[in-house]
């Protein structure tokens, strides 16, 4: 069965390219774009530094289409230089071996210093001379034009005009050898040819003058012709002959069919083409015509009446006998035509038996003949193409034609600075975008709101930039920040079952009390008393970041080991309705100490006293004291470092919180670059704008 296609709504369309994200990506990473750029500018500097300059000389050459005629016979065939492969023919010519060492050798180039340098102390074979010369000559047809250009790059520039028309002339030398050569031995075998040819037409004459002298005939050709003449007549006659026995052979029959039956004999073929009959008939009618008109003037008594009447009956007997006659005449007629066709028909078998005998000696005439004057015109073709050698021998023009000569360069053609600079910045850029977009998919960190909700699977309550500093006190941006925060956790259900809110983290340096410390501000500042717990045992940061020095109280583990009541571990801060409890004296044993359940009876005691209870607490891939406390915790905000906490960390985190059935509120997304675009990284500028004119 085939599969139904799919819905117009069940088609994904491709996702927009975000250009902005981009952008941030590359802005983030600007120090390794800067890095390559810089690398390629060095080596780009030393490679101009380091590359010799290269001259450049160039030769023009036009290949005509005509050329001289050297020999027009079937053996030796002339180039046809109207085709692209004969081009390509020079083209590839120009570059052969053999020509390479003619311009050796002609410029004495296997002791040029320009070419072989003495300094260097090696001795070069003709091959790897050859070799050498080889890569310095580049030979290239123009497109679409019968012009061949031939460069020649060398570090000398004198050296590059010398070799590129050395290279033409030899080119031309070469040509004009083999050309000569190619005449020559043309010429031996045209003369050779013509010695043959001339042995073979004396034969051919021989044979014909004695065929001649045998058939005693000059020319066979009109004999052959009159008796062919005669060969028709005769077949035109005997064919009307046959007619003509036919025709009275069918009359002759009709009259003796029809016997003494006067009346149809008169119908018949034969009685019309008896010119008696005719010439009776026609008296006849005569006859009629004058003796009606006589009736009209006499009557049937009268003597002239009489006369006419007595006159018809003659001519009609007359007519009578003849009718009777005609199947004798018939006879006869017929008779005599087929005595006439026998006759015709032996002259023509006669006839014929002349002509064959004719044609057998016109065939071997003419083979003769035609041999005669096949030898005659070969023989006098290779004469004319003799002469036509020994005229043009030392006319030879080449199809090959020079419209610009090779000069001395004033200029190198490489190294091409802008070109190179260009090439080496464009390759350092690129490399370096590269080289960021491929960190930038190692870096397996969460950089956006979007991401940390879609690869966690849970909200993000806040998301903090990376602030310099922070003030406490005046009303800025940064502060406005944890007042969404403390909007964000006021809106996840009642307030009395939002009172206690432990913050931590995957990984050390996340920034889980700088966050948790704010946050506490912010509830403070709203008029709620609240207190702050320093639960990291390990890395205590709350009391030093209150009073600004290393000292320490007694607090958290004084309170846990019983060594201290609940208002002696408290202690007030500089900020109104703010209190915060430090970790104390140092416990060699924190485990065990937040695994007591002290911690739970000093959450509600603190709940009897304050109104907001915020606990920063440990790391939980570094130790496992923050699942231990998780009893009297109403809210947990997972702080996770934008660009620094792995997604695998993170995620691993969540799921530890969520089997220690954590309630775990959402992600606080901490450490965002300044200024990234909205919906991507953090669009503090609006905010910091939007707060100043609050202000």
């Amino acid at each position: 069965m085939h599969a139904a296609p799919p819905k117009l709504s069940e088609i994904q369309t491709p996702a927009p390219i975000d250009y902005r994200a981009i952008y941030y990506i590359l802005r983030e990473r600007a120090w390794i774009i800067a890095l390559c750029l810089l690398a390629a500018g060095l080596m780009t500097a030393t490679l101009l530094l380091r590359s010799p300059s290269i001259y450049a000389s160039t030769t023009v050459l036009l290949v005509e289409r005509e050329e001289a005629k050297v020999v027009d016979i079937q053996r030796i065939q002339p180039e046809d230089f109207q085709s692209l492969e004969s081009l390509k023919t020079v083209e590839q010519t120009l570059q052969n071996k053999a020509l390479l060492e003619r311009v050796i050798d002609a410029n004495n180039l296997a002791q040029d210093p320009r070419l072989v340098p003495i300094s260097t102390g090696n001795v070069l074979t003709r091959e790897q001379l050859v070799a050498k010369l080889a890569k310095m000559v580049d030979v290239r047809l123009r497109r679409g034009t019968r012009l061949i250009d031939i460069t020649v790059e060398h570090t000398d520039p004198a050296l590059t005009a010398l070799i590129a028309n050395s290279l033409v002339m030899e080119f031309l030398r070469q040509d004009y050898e083999q050309s000569a050569t190619t005449l020559h031995a043309a010429n031996e075998f045209l003369e050779t040819e013509a010695r043959e040819i001339k042995l073979k037409l004396d034969g051919a004459e021989n044979a014909l003058q004695a065929y001649k002298e045998q058939t005693q005939s000059v020319s066979s050709a009109n004999a052959e012709n009159i008796v062919v003449q005669e060969l028709d007549a005769l077949s035109v006659k005997a064919t009307e002959a046959k007619s003509q026995r036919i025709a009275c052979e069918t009359a002759y029959k009709q009259v003796q069919a029809l016997g003494t039956n006067i009346n149809d004999l008169l119908v018949t073929s034969a009685a019309d083409n008896s010119v008696a009959i005719r010439e009776i008939r026609s008296n006849i009618a005569k006859a009629e015509s004058d003796f009606a008109d006589l009736k009209l003037l006499y009557r049937a008594k009268h003597p002239k009446y009489i006369q006419m009447q007595s006159q018809l009956a003659e001519w009609r007997s007359a007519l009578n006998q003849a009718v009777l006659e005609l199947p004798q005449t018939a006879l006869s007629a017929y008779e005599s035509a087929k005595a006439a066709e026998q006759a015709l028909d032996q002259a023509l078998v006669e006839q014929q038996r002349t002509a064959l005998e004719m044609n057998k000696k016109a065939i071997h005439y003419d083979v003769l003949a035609r041999d005669v004057e096949s030898d005659r015109a070969l023989y006098q073709t290779v004469l004319n193409r003799i002469k036509e050698n020994t005229v043009i021998k030392d006319l030879k023009t080449s199809n090959i034609r020079v419209i610009e000569k090779a000069e001395i360069p004033d200029r190198p053609v490489k190294p091409d600075k802008l070109k190179v600079i260009f090439t080496g910045s464009l390759c350092g850029l690129l490399s370096s975008v590269m080289l960021v977009f491929f960190l930038n998919t190692l870096d397996q960190s969460l950089k956006t709101v979007d991401q940390a909700e879609e690869f966690l699977g849970i909200p993000v309550l806040c998301a903090i930039p990376k602030f310099n500093t922070f003030d406490t006190e005046a009303p800025s941006a940064k502060t406005e920040v944890f007042r969404t925060l403390r909007a964000s956790l006021s809106m996840l259900g009642r307030q009395d079952a939002r009172k206690v809110f432990l913050f931590t983290s995957s990984l050390p340096e996340e920034g889980k009390t700088f966050c948790s410390l704010n946050y506490a501000f912010s509830l403070a500042r709203q008029g709620f008393k609240t207190l702050v717990i320093d639960g990291d045992m390990r890395r205590p940061m709350i009391e030093r970041m209150l009073r600004k020095n290393n000292e320490r109280s007694v607090g958290l583990t004084d309170y846990l080991a019983t060594h201290k009541n609940f208002r002696e571990v408290v202690h007030a801060s500089a900020t109104a309705n703010l209190s915060y409890i430090p970790v104390g004296s140092h416990a060699p044993n924190p485990v065990e100490l937040l695994a007591s359940g002290g911690f739970d009876n000093l959450i509600h005691e603190a709940l009897a006293h304050f109104d907001r209870v915020v606990v920063d607490s440990a790391p939980i891939h570094v130790v496992s004291d923050t699942l231990l406390i998780l009893n009297g915790i109403q809210t947990v905000c997972l702080v996770v470092g934008a660009n620094r906490t792995p997604r695998n960390s993170a995620r691993r985190t969540v799921h530890l919180l969520r089997q220690a059935g954590a309630p775990l509120a959402g992600v606080v997304l901490n450490l965002l670059p300044l200024n990234a675009p909205s919906g991507y990284h953090y669009d503090y500028s609006y905010r910091e704008k939007y707060a100043e004119s609050a202000s």
